[in-house]
Order: structure tokens, then sequence, then C-alpha cells
């Protein structure tokens, strides 16, 4: 993404853009290579608003203009033939992401082929981002690669278990190199707004304090003070009262037959409480191992619990889902999507996620993934 010169990003921090307030921006795209029927597509969010809009590329150089609350990923979509966002059938459009920013307001894109190569010129906050974008290039290239396998795989009927867990294996190395190189990244640029960016995507991915918390205080002042600097901070005092060591907070929801079940009428066994949902892909590309695991060590010392976050009105996809991936260990839900109780409780903010829980209902484990959940499982229960 980019390197943020600390000019820019103190004037963001101090003026204290606050959401609601909105900010014009504009885009303006060259089209150098590209057809005279073809069309850009911008996707953004205004707060919690999705906007999605359309530019005809009919002169050689066209303008967009939009409004927002605060720095902003922007994403255009591009269509060579003009064919609509939402009726693609040639497959995935090419696409190129960059920042908005309130203070520099003024971007222009130069169309190249491939698209992803097109040319960005904006303010400060757009090198920046294109630093930290280059930095962490070669992990995204590798995970976009693994990721378009695993979808063909699970959409393949005939189902190939051995290599959706190889695929899921490097995955997560990618993953765990990826989430590595961010690390190195935030100590090393404090001044950075996409050191904090990336804090917050890192913390979402793996609450463990003992990470997070030093690389939170290793940021500038002028970004921990934030809106989302100071959420993030909540968001580690949350996972304080969540690491391992503390009691895992009681909970209590519904199987999908109507039968109440709390976290305490496992005391006694080993629970893994595994938070995902029928719409996740990673999760369900993670299903065949806790299949595998479920086998290896279910009986009186272990269980998992699985808490979905399936959306209201979608009770039928989480039981296909549940019959489809094989899992026969118990399922809750209350049916509230990101809102699901047990989740805040947990502090759920990306999926999927666990925690292992003790037989005296302590925590023994978080977000443990792969040979390192068969390792701590086989190492606990003898």
């Amino acid at each position: 993404m980019k390197k943020i010169l600390i000019s820019a990003l103190l004037s963001f921090s101090m003026i204290g853009i606050s959401v609601g307030q909105t900010q014009d921006f504009q885009l303006s795209i060259n089209r150098r290579t590209a057809p005279s029927e073809a069309k850009v597509f911008v996707r953004y969010f205004v707060g919690q608003k999705l906007k999605i809009d359309s530019v005809s590329l009919t002169s050689s150089s066209v303008t967009y203009s939009g409004k927002i609350e605060e720095p902003t990923q922007i994403i255009l979509f591009y269509s060579k033939d003009g064919t609509s966002f939402f009726n693609r059938k040639g497959g995935p459009m090419q696409r190129l992401t960059f920042y908005a920013d309130p203070l520099d307001p003024n971007t222009e894109i130069t169309i190249q082929d491939p698209f992803e190569s097109s040319v960005v010129k904006g303010g400060q906050l757009q090198v920046a981002y294109r630093k930290y974008q280059d930095y962490l290039y070669p992990y995204e290239k590798q995970l976009i690669k693994q990721q378009s396998i695993r979808a063909d795989l699970y959409q393949d009927k005939n189902k190939n278990e051995v290599a959706m867990k190889q695929v899921a294996a490097e995955i997560e190395k990618i993953e765990e190199l990826r989430i590595q190189a961010q690390r190195k990244f935030i100590a090393e640029n404090p001044d950075n707004y996409f050191s904090l960016l990336s804090l917050q995507e890192v913390a979402r991915h793996n609450n463990d304090v003992s990470l997070i918390e030093p690389l939170f205080f290793k940021l500038a002042t002028n970004l921990r003070t934030t809106a989302i600097g100071e959420k993030l901070e909540r968001e580690i005092l949350l996972a304080k009262k969540l690491s391992v060591g503390q009691p895992a907070p009681e909970f209590e929801q519904l199987t999908a037959d109507g039968r109440s079940l709390k976290l305490s009428d496992f005391r006694g066994k080993y629970v893994l409480l595994d938070f995902w949902a029928s719409w996740c892909g990673p999760c369900r590309a993670e299903n065949p191992h806790l299949v595998e695991i479920y086998k290896q060590f279910q009986g009186p010392a272990f269980e998992i619990l699985g808490i979905s976050l399936d959306k209201p009105g979608k009770k039928d996809n989480w039981i296909k889902a549940i019959e489809q991936d094989g899992l026969k260990w118990p399922q809750v839900s209350d049916l509230m999507g990101w809102q699901n109780s047990a989740a805040q409780l947990y502090g759920i903010q990306a999926i999927p996620q666990n925690y292992l829980i003790s037989p005296e209902g302590k925590i023994v484990g978080v977000n443990l993934k792969g040979k390192q959940l068969t390792e701590k499982l086989a190492e606990l229960i003898r």
C-alpha cells in the first residue's frame, strides 16, 4: 500500500474529520488504451453505505465526482466491452485499488493494459498507499492465485478433499508470512496511516494481545487518537479479557431444532468454539480439517461447538451448510449475523475464528488453525 508522508497524516488527524461530514473528491480518468465502449465501475463506501457508480469512457478524458467522509478506499472495476457490473458472464473484472483523500481530493488515473498496471497520481496519501501496496504485493499475488484454486475446487461437485487441504495449508502459510510482513511494516513506519489500518487488519485475524499491543503503542500519537485508533485500543482491552488464562464468557443460544445450549453445558471437556457462517468461503474451506479433528479427538474429553454468524432469515442456508460439510458437532446461532451475541462477547470481527476452552472454563488457545490446532489438542488430550 503506501507510505504516508507525515505531514498529510498529521493534517488529517488534527482536523479530525468526523463521520457524517462529507467532503468532495474527484477522479480524472484518461483513456489511453481503453476502447470507446469501455466502462469503469467505481465502488466505495460513504460511512456504512456502499456506493457503486459507472463511468463511460466515451472521450479521451472523463471525470467522476463523489463525496466521502474520511480517507476512503476506492476500487475501480474495468469493463472493456461495457458489460454491466451486475451481469458478468466472462469472469471477474480487472480491478484497480487506491485511496481518495478529503484533504487532497483530486486523483488522476491513466488506464494501462493490463488495468491493474494503470497509473494513479494523487496526493501524499496515495503515494503512501502505493508504498504499502508494493510492500505486500508478493503475498497478495500468491494469495489471489491460491484463493482462485480453492474457489474452483469448492465449486467442483466431486470435491477433491486432499487438494482442498493442500490449498488451505498453502493459504495459511502465505497469510502468516503476510502478517509477519505487515508487523514489520508497522514497526518500521509508525507515522504511516496505513500502519494503523494494517494493524487493525492484523488484530482482526489474530487478536494475540502480546503481539498487537506493543505494535499499537509504537504508532504515532496522532494515529492512536484517530477514531480508528481509539476503536482499536478498545478492542485491545477486550482482547486482554479474552486472552489465554482468562475465564471464557458464558453464553446461551439455540440449536437449529430450537434446543437451548450454554457453554457451561460442556464443562469438564475441552471445547473448541468455532465461529463461522454458511456464506463464509474460508470457513467452509476450513471445515474439512475440523471434520478430521473431530474424528480424531471427539469423545469424553473434547467437543466442538459451532457458532454461526448466519443472518436473519437464512436458517435454511445454515442447516444446509451443516449437512453439506458433514459437521457432526453441536451448532448454535441467534441468526443475527455479525451482531451474534456470542460473537460480540468474544470480539469476533473476522471468521473463521476460534477459542479453545479448558474443562474448567478458561481460555487455553485463541485462533488455532491447521497443524497448530492438531498439535495443541494432542498435547492436552492424551
